[in-house]
């Protein structure tokens, strides 16, 4: 038995010209499983519990996924038709978890599964989760997550994703967040293996004085794709955002990310920082970058932008000055992009991972 999923993703809140074939993606994947983890880091402060698709005890709070709606809907049908789990997590209010949860799937070659959680971060609480997604390195097949994150005041909490699968797969990965008053939501994460890649991630600041830092890290090479949306809703008062995406595009790889800020009426005293930095390793990629800024508050501050370029002649000169060729010097600035996000994973067995499969792309 096998679900299908059909939709239009990573639609941005505001459409720009269609002709620039950037206002939104089409995901189809055929999904068949639920993913098997490994789970380690649970105890007294984080709590674990496996809830029926759709049961009595399974309450989804009302969060967009980063995805977009059409996709939630057809996603939800789909782990209800195949009895895929809810993966809820609690942590206790005020608790503070000494050690991130580590949540690992192992994808198997040929195998379409999907994944579903969600975390609960009580009032106070501090907490960290690492979700790590790899495979063999030539596998094919498909992988895909939602996580659903609700923040209660003041709660601190950290989400890590880091993609290693095999250069056959399809890859859809859907984080979406709320944000109670003084929450501090952090998403780290890193896009570096797969064929096809849809990235989304939306997240409401409701409360007052909450913040979220998003940083993405990306690798794409050869004929592969990366689609990713990044949505900050800023509905609360003094609330704070940035999101900042470092990558590298090679051969005849295509790769879009959108960014938007939204201030909504009533974000006051707010503040949004978006920046990507790309560097381009081939004149045949198709790169496209979409920084928006929504405002329908006054006395806010935001600032949006982008870089994008090849490795400059200066320091391709020096570089060879020292005996470094060419390629070297991509494959040095490649890893440099990846190290800048990965000082943000609190996980060196993880980082350790990374640096391994990053040496063998390259």
């Amino acid at each position: 038995m096998s679900a299908q999923i059909t939709a239009d993703v990573n639609q941005p809140p505001t459409l720009t010209w269609n002709h620039l074939n950037i206002n939104r993606t089409h995901l189809e994947a055929s999904v068949a499983a639920a993913a098997v983890a490994e789970i380690s880091g649970t105890g007294a402060a984080v709590s674990l519990r496996h809830c029926a698709p759709g049961g009595a005890d399974t309450h989804l709070p009302l969060i967009e996924g980063g995805l977009g709606k059409d996709f939630d809907g057809q996603f939800d049908a789909a782990v209800r038709q195949l009895g895929v789990p809810l993966c809820e997590f609690s942590v206790a209010a005020g608790a503070a978890a000494d050690t991130p949860v580590r949540v690992s799937f192992n994808a198997a070659a040929g195998s379409a599964s999907v994944a579903d959680t969600l975390i609960r971060a009580g009032a106070g609480s501090s907490s960290t989760f690492v979700f790590d997604f790899s495979s063999q390195k030539d596998a094919s097949g498909m992988f895909g997550s939602r996580i659903l994150l609700q923040a209660e005041e003041g709660a601190s909490v950290n989400i890590v994703t880091v993609n290693m699968l095999g250069s056959g797969f399809v890859h859809f990965d859907s984080v979406a967040a709320d944000a109670a008053a003084g929450a501090r939501l952090s998403l780290t994460q890193l896009e570096l293996g797969a064929s096809q890649v849809f990235s989304g991630s939306r997240v409401g600041l409701r409360g007052d004085g909450s913040r979220f830092d998003g940083r993405l890290g990306y690798m794409v090479k050869e004929d592969h794709s990366l689609d990713v949306n990044y949505v900050a809703l800023q509905e609360g008062r003094s609330t704070a955002s940035t999101m900042t995406a470092d990558g590298v595009v090679a051969d005849s790889a295509k790769k879009t990310w959108r960014g938007t800020i939204d201030f909504r009426k009533g974000c006051a005293e707010s503040s949004g920082d978006e920046q990507e930095n790309v560097l381009l390793l081939s004149p045949a990629v198709v790169n496209k970058t979409l920084p928006v800024i929504l405002c329908d508050e006054e006395s806010v501050e935001g600032r949006h932008g982008a870089s994008v370029g090849r490795l400059s002649q200066d320091i391709l000169f020096y570089m060879q000055s020292r005996g470094i060729s060419e390629k070297d010097a991509e494959r040095l600035m490649v890893r440099a992009k990846i190290a800048g996000v990965c000082r943000y994973i609190p996980d060196e067995k993880l980082v350790a991972s990374v640096q391994e499969f990053l040496e063998g792309a390259l």
